[in-house]
């Protein structure tokens, strides 16, 4: 780049990989210990050959190994004689054949993201759940929580980085180092593929033992896509930055019989278009549709797929309407409708959904229930429910039965609750004496009449996060969007910007 003055990037020195190695495996021990082991430690770091991510990898390695003859066969491991995975690779193998053989197999199948990618780590871990990584020996373990353990060895050995965390300290998501990523993928090679496909939608896979799909496509309209070799998917992800036409996937998946997860991400999809070829798919386990514009109802279709775990609709801005046979989805285990500002339907089906640990982001009414909409009392069986439950209610009284009904103090798996009130008739006391939550369980109650200088009952829900000040224009121009959304005449904006209100 002709830089003037060009800074060259050193390797570390002995001593530092020492240090950055002792601060992870020294942790939780004595000093006795620690000066017991300092001497086979600094042989160790000097196998890291001045890299930084050996170091911490091994840190986490030596984490878990107490004595000094653990190692010592750290040590004299023979990976470090062998040609397999030069510098690098050779730290990350010992750490990779050193976990136990359920979590190995699921850091393998990180190699089914692109580098760099921010992996949500609930979704990651509804991914194994699909592959069956999770089937839980003990049946009084929940495959969610399974899965959270795993995560969290995963990130004692130093894994995954780059931390995304929520106010509770709670990783929401993470990345991989790009070694890393390079390593899991060097391990699955012939079995995690990722294919990038401009103008040209012939692809041949069917030489390599593929079972893990993920195709990027460009410039695709409506030409249906020729792959070959695709009979034996396992995962099939595809994700368009453009708007790519639903139209030609209809062979893809169709031919695609033994899938367990199929996602879209960024499609134009229309609900036509989501559910061809679907009927072939008896053992998918999860469905992802993120962001796809074009889908305002969910099919009916979709409700046959009794083996489905997992319903990804997140950001799907057009939503309008759930499917009213979601019901017939008993196996269902996490509904996400995070971020569907539209989403106004919700079927009374979801109060058959007995096995439902995740819901995110639901409206239901409190003052009735009718035989249409989901009301408060419709969560009545829903008692696996866990995590952050988060509830907007609809109507301007409230109907005590129906709330006693919803029985949320039997919800022991629950964390927390945040309740939206949208009616200036309901009074917090009240709703939170009506639904009748244990004393000391933390609810968070959002009053839109805080936020919006406004009276309106019907305020649309918007993603409001804490800690943001508000300035005067963008609190406007939410307000002309909720009129526009509702149907009511708009109110002035200020004339100093003619930008679009809902940016």
């Amino acid at each position: 780049m002709e830089s003037s003055h060009v800074v060259p990037l050193e390797l570390l020195p002995e001593k530092m990989c020492w240090l950055i190695l002792a601060q992870k495996a020294f942790i939780g021990r004595n000093q006795v210990s620690c000066e017991n082991l300092e001497h086979i430690g600094k042989e160790i770091a000097k196998k890291c050959g001045g890299l930084p991510l050996a170091a911490r990898t091994l840190g986490g390695l030596l984490q878990n190994k107490r004595g000094i003859d653990e190692w010592q066969n750290v040590l004299n491991s023979v990976i470090w004689k062998s040609g397999f995975g030069k510098e690098i690779f050779s730290p990350l193998s010992l750490s990779y054949y050193d976990l136990p053989s359920p979590i190995r197999r699921c850091l393998s199948y990180c190699a089914i993201f692109p580098n760099s990618y921010t992996i949500n780590r609930d979704e990651l871990i509804q991914h194994w759940m699909a592959q069956g990584y999770l089937n839980a020996d003990d049946n009084n373990v929940r495959r969610e929580l399974k899965g959270k353990e795993y995560f969290e060895y995963l990130t004692t050995r130093s894994f995954f980085q780059d931390f995304q965390k929520d106010a509770h300290g709670n990783i929401i998501s993470c990345k991989m180092h790009d070694l890393v990523h390079e390593y899991v993928q060097f391990l699955t090679e012939d079995r995690f593929v990722t294919e990038e496909l401009v103008g040209n939608l012939t692809l041949d896979l069917s030489s390599r033992k593929v079972r893990h799909l993920r195709l990027v496509i460009r410039n695709c309209k409506s030409s249906p896509l020729c792959i070959y070799g695709i009979e034996k998917l396992r995962s099939l992800v595809v994700a368009s930055d453009d708007k790519t036409s639903g139209d030609a996937f209809h062979d893809l998946i169709s031919r695609s019989k033994l899938l367990r997860l199929l996602e879209f991400d960024s499609f134009h999809l229309r609900p036509e278009e989501i559910v061809l070829g679907m009927d072939n798919l008896i053992h998918l386990r999860y469905l992802s549709l993120i962001s796809c514009s074009g889908l305002e109802n969910l099919p009916e279709a979709v409700c046959e797929l009794i083996s489905l775990l997992s319903l990804n609709l997140r950001d799907c801005l057009n939503l309008h309407k759930l499917a009213v046979g979601i019901g017939k989805l008993i196996n269902l285990r996490c509904l996400s409708i995070k971020d569907c500002p539209r989403l106004t339907y919700y079927p009374k089906g979801i109060s058959n959904l007995a096995s439902l640990e995740s819901l995110s982001g639901i409206k239901v009414r409190i003052d009735q229930s009718d035989g249409d909409q989901l009301s408060i009392g419709d969560l009545e069986n829903l008692d696996l429910l866990g995590g952050n439950l988060s509830v907007e209610l609809i109507g301007d009284s409230i109907d005590w039965n129906e709330a006693k009904r919803a029985k949320l103090h039997m919800k022991i798996h629950l964390k927390r609750m945040d309740i939206w009130i949208c009616s200036g008739d309901l009074k917090e006391d009240e709703v939170l004496q009506a639904l009748n939550l244990p004393s000391n369980f933390p609810v968070v109650l959002f009053d839109y009449r805080r936020w919006f200088n406004s009276n309106d009952a019907c305020i649309k829900r918007l993603t409001i996060k804490e800690k943001i000040r508000v300035s005067l224009y963008v609190q406007k121009a939410a307000l002309q969007f909720i009129d526009a959304a509702v149907g009511k005449p708009g109110r002035s904006t200020s004339a100093e910007s003619s930008e679009d209100p809902t940016d």
